[in-house]
Formats: structure tokens, sequence, C-alpha cells
């Protein structure tokens, strides 16, 4: 601790302190900048917000560095404590302040939604839970194990799952309620589904074979082995052998799925098993999930932001982002440590789930032992990601030093900037902006563009051009992007050399410009990849086993992926939004009312016709023409 006295030279801050309010309620700290900080929630906003200002006041180092730098401040006034812990919440979720503990990636983590309200419900993976009526399971912090899940349920039970158009790869189902088809897809010949879209199963059938399956993904095994044996057994008895045979084949799936899985807390019941590992500013929490009283499944996850804060704030934190967007909260959790307002979080972590909770911290026993092995994982999971961190870091310095060398450039090009176009004859054009640092990439500095100047013709250098001078024009007005670029690699071949060494020419700035494009050398079957220099006449071709070649193939490679994302989300996008272009009596207004009230096609679809009617400008007959226009469509399938 070290003992801050802190002077209020902003007239505005003080007025703001004088003014606070005696009430529950959130605040966010501010810099110079207006950028939010810290985001804290307290019973009393005058007493916690002027604490950091006292005279005298021990703060850590973290703090002390914080309070310094506070500008101005902002607050939020809630009923009750409660409300400003969900909204602490929510603003910890949105702002990502630097000063508070945050889950690392925690946009990217994704759920197995069942739609349950559907008459043949579907498997669909999200990213966000939303209050529609579906069932959600997770988040998964392995996109590999949760795509494994997916496979398992539909292998095991038949459960079709909804194409995403965001994985390409992916097998999915397309099919809608009140379409016939004469035969079944291949899904179902792969014994993957059960056919509903060939009348192959009973809606009461799928259903039921759909609450199996969720049993399955909540980790009730058991109860699933135990309905699934009494059915095959019924089967056998009425002689139905080729049914009972698949039941059999379907036990024995799900036996050899979770024949690893040990009690753990004898008695049954459901609990999440909470531990976290602090190290060098960095953190690591793992979680047990216990079903039943088998340990069904782990996840871990890691913390930004919990330098100098100590370890019961941590979990505290964590148990508040974790579960404000779980998919289920468990009747008893185990933490390591004693949270700061342990009862309040207690009573929100009741709200979510609609019942009793109990939050404890074990201190002997087979719960003390279950909360070390988590912290055991929960470290073993942070060394492991600080070895991979410094492999990776390692490799990007050779790679960048490499890369100077063979390039002769004067400067190490610690921040590489690429470009590329995406394009269908002119139309939906965008331009991406990718970022590497030190051979990593940079995922905060990445930026889209929409070409402004598109004509319907697909000329890539005009586009390109356009790109490049948004770019460099916005490191003059942001302070994000004031570093200008050690080196620009451009995917092409000459004419895209030049078109980006003129865009920079124009704005008077000086950085260099490589171009890599693919080409075959003579008396060679192979294509390869080589490196057009604004200052040589003649490529420099790299040697496949180059570092520097790799490190500008994954610039190229990765700027590409990106402008190809945008690309197709703009063309799908126009795609949905153009059926209501065909609906009589609604116009360009109409539709883009339609679809600011509603959010997107798919809940315009579900809206009832007095809901339509209600929007500005909306007739009931126009109402009626675009329920009976989008009726007959194909849902959204995500």
């Amino acid at each position: 601790m070290e003992t801050v006295t802190t002077e209020i030279h902003s007239p505005t801050l003080q007025e703001k302190l004088a003014s606070l309010p005696a009430r529950p309620g959130t605040y966010l700290m501010k810099d110079a900048a207006g950028k939010v900080m810290y985001v804290g929630k307290a019973s009393s906003l005058r007493n916690r917000v002027r604490s950091y200002f006292q005279s005298g006041q021990d703060h850590t180092g973290r703090q002390a560095a914080m309070v310094e730098r506070i500008a101005d401040l902002d607050w939020i006034v809630t009923d009750s404590e409660i409300e400003a812990l969900i909204l602490e919440h929510n603003l910890i979720k949105r702002y990502r302040p630097r000063y508070n503990v945050r889950l690392r990636d925690d946009k990217r983590y994704p759920y197995i939604k069942v739609t349950i309200d559907e008459e043949y419900p579907r498997l669909v993976v999200v990213r966000k839970m939303e209050p529609d009526g579906a069932r959600y399971f997770g988040p998964y912090t392995s996109t590999r194990a949760m795509w494994e899940t997916v496979r398992l349920v539909r292998r095991i039970f038949g459960i079709r799952q909804a194409l995403v158009a965001s994985e390409k790869k992916r097998a999915g189902c397309n099919w809608q309620p009140g379409q016939r088809r004469l035969r079944p897809c291949l899904n179902f010949h792969l014994r993957q589904c059960l056919g509903p879209c060939a009348q192959q199963v009973t809606p009461e059938e799928y259903r039921s074979m759909v609450e199996r399956a969720m049993l399955f993904l909540d980790g009730r095994a058991d109860q699933v082995l135990g309905e699934l044996r009494q059915r095959m057994e019924q089967a056998a008895a009425e002689l139905r052998f080729e049914e009972a045979a698949r039941l059999r084949d379907k036990i024995a799936a799900v036996e050899q799925t979770t024949e690893g899985q040990k009690m753990a807390l004898p008695g049954g019941g459901d609990a999440d098993v909470i531990a976290q590992w602090l190290q060098e500013g960095e953190g690591a929490v793992v979680i047990f999930t216990i079903r039943d009283g088998k340990l069904v499944g782990q996840e871990h996850f890691l913390l930004d932001g919990t330098s100098g804060v100590p370890a019961p704030e941590v979990v505290g934190e964590f148990l508040r982002q974790y579960y404000g967007r779980a998919a289920f909260v468990p009747e008893r959790i185990l933490v390591a440590e004693k949270v700061p307002d342990r009862e309040l979080t207690r009573e929100w972590l009741c709200e979510r789930r609609g019942a009793k909770v109990s939050l404890t911290t074990p201190q002997r026993g087979d719960r003390k032992a279950l909360i070390e092995l988590a912290a055991d994982n929960a470290r073993i999971h942070l060394e492991q990601h600080h070895a991979r961190a410094g492999a990776e870091e390692r490799r990007g310095r050779e790679a960048v030093a490499e890369l100077r060398q063979v390039l002769d450039l004067p400067v190490a090009p610690e921040r590489i900037e690429a470009y590329d176009i995406s394009t269908i004859a002119g139309k939906d054009s965008v331009g991406s902006l990718v970022v590497f640092d030190v051979g990593i990439a940079k995922k905060a500095d990445y930026r889209h563009f929409r070409i402004r100047g598109e004509t319907g013709q697909a000329d890539d250098y005009a586009m390109m051009r356009e790109v490049l001078a948004r770019r460099l024009q916005a490191a003059e007005a942001r302070q994000k992007f004031a570093r200008l670029p050690d080196l620009v690699v451009i995917d092409g071949g000459k004419g895209q050399l030049g078109v980006a060494v003129a865009a920079r020419n124009d704005l008077g700035l000086s950085f260099p410009i490589v171009a890599l494009a693919k080409a075959r050398p003579e008396r060679s079957r192979r294509e390869h990849d080589w490196v057009y220099l604004e200052i040589r006449p003649e490529p420099v071709i790299l040697p496949s086993h180059s570092r520097a070649l790799h490190l500008l193939q994954r610039v190229r490679d990765e700027a590409h992926r990106f402008a190809q994302a945008y690309h197709h989300a703009l063309r799908a996008r126009r795609a949905r939004e153009s059926v209501l272009d065909e609906v009589p009596g609604v116009g360009p207004v109409l539709k883009r009312r339609l679809l600011t009230h509603f959010g997107g096609l798919s809940k315009i679809r579900k809206a009832p016709v007095e809901e339509l009617a209600a929007v500005p400008g909306m007739s009931l007959k126009a109402a009626e023409a675009v329920k009976e226009h989008l009726g007959g469509e194909e849902g959204e399938n995500s």
C-alpha cells in the first residue's frame, strides 16, 4: 500500500464529487481523453467515489496509478445494490476498462442453442444468448470441443443442425417445417438425423429425443442412459428388434463418451468448483463442472487486469462476469476465496438461477481437495499459456529480424499492416486492414472499410487507393492510428504496389511497401510467392522455408480472410433484406423502418400482424402483405 494525496485540478470533477448522491449505483472513472478506465458499484456513490480522493487514503500501486489519471467521472443511480451489480457487469463488458478485471476474448466463446420453440428443434451454434425461448448450453472456451459435442449429439440422438453461414465447412440442415421432401437427406442415411424432413419420425418421437439430447448436453448422462435402457427393453419385449438394436447402439455411444466421468461429490447434486492462479499481472480461472455428483467437464479462462488486485476481488469479478452470461447456474458454487460482497453476489446468483444458490469456500475435506485440484489446473494452464506466448513472441522477433535483413529495410518491421480488397463485379466492395505487432496479430487494430466510390465495376486499383488514403488520413485524426506502419504488405503484383506507393506519396509520407503475389517460375510445377519491392524491378524470391516469407504469407492470408468475411456478411445481409423489396406496398422507407424496429428479418417474420401494423407508416394491408409474403420464406439459420 502507498499513501496518496490527490489534487483535483478539474473544476468539473470537483463539482461532480460535491454533487454525488448517497444512493446505490454504478460509477465510471475517465481519463483526460474521455476513455473509461474503471467501472465500479457502490451502496453509496457519495461515500465510495469520494474515498478515492480522501487525503492520506491508502491505495495499492495499481489504484494509485488509476487515481492519478482520473480527469472525469459519470455515475448511474440504481434502485438497489443488485441492480448496480448487474449494470456494473454490463458496463465492464461494453467498455472493457483498463483497471477492471476482465475475461480475455470473452466475445468469442460460443454456445450451443436448441430451438425448443420449434416443432422440430435444431442445434444452432451462436455467440450470444438472447431471450428467445431457446435453451442454451455453454459458454465453451474451446471451439473444437464445442463442435465435437455437436457431432456427438447428432450421431447419438439424430438432432438436426442448423446451417451456419460463418462455418462453411460445417454440415447443416436448411429444411423448414411445412416443406415436404420425397426422400430424406444424406444426414438421415448417415444416421446423423432422424429425418423429419421426409416424415421419418413423428414430432412426439423427435421431441423426446431432443429432451434426451438436452440432458446429455447438461451433463446428466445417467438419466439419459436410464431412459434409453427402459425404451430398449420395452422395444425388445414388443418384438421391435430393429428399434431395440438402434437404442442399444445409442446406449453404447453414451457410455463410451462418459466412461471417464468419476464421482466428485458424494450425495450427488450440481456444483461448479472455481479456483484461480494469479501470476505476473495475469490470471487463469478453472471451473470444474459437476452434474449429479460427477465431474463431467472443465473450462478455463484467462483474465486481464489482475495486477495488484487481491485474489478475493478477482474471484468476485469473475463470478459476476461469468455467471452474467452463463446458460446455467448450479445449486452450489465452491470458490477458493471469500469474495467481497458475498451475500450480495449470492442474492444475485439466486436471481439468475430462479432458486436458492449456496456460495461457499471449503476449508477441509473432499471439497477443499477439489478446490486445490482446480487451482493446480489453473496454474498449469497459465504456465502453458506463458510458454506458448513466449515461444510465439520469440518466433515473431526472429521472423521480423530476418525480414529486415532479406528486404534491406531501414528498421525492423515491428508493426506490419496488410490490406486486401474483396468484391464481386464491383458490388458490396470492402477493404480490410490487419495489423501484426512483432509477428503477432493485433486484432484490436483490425479495420474494415466499405468502399465509398463504388462504380459497379471491379476496379481493384481505385479501391485499394481509397482504402490506403482513408487509413493514412486517419493517422492524423485518431490517436490509436497515429503510429505509422514500419512495413505495408499488399496482396498483388507490380500494379497494386504502384497504387499503394502513389497513395502514400500523395500524403507526403514515407515507409516501405511490398507486394506479395503468386507466380510460377520457369521449369516449376508449383506456384511460389514472389515479393515485389518499390526499389527493385525484379521480385525477391525467398526460399520456401524462410521464416520471413512465412510471416508475409500469414499477414497476407489474414488480410484476405478478414476482407472475405466482411464481404460475405454484407452479401448475406443484402440478400436477406432484399426479400422485403418484393413485398407490394413496402418501399425503401418502410423497409428501413421495419428492419430498424425489429432488428432483423427473422424477428419481422415472427411478429404478429398487429405489431407490424404498429410501425410508423405501416398500414394493416401492408402488414398483412408482409406476413403473407414472408410466411412461405425460408427462415434464417442462426
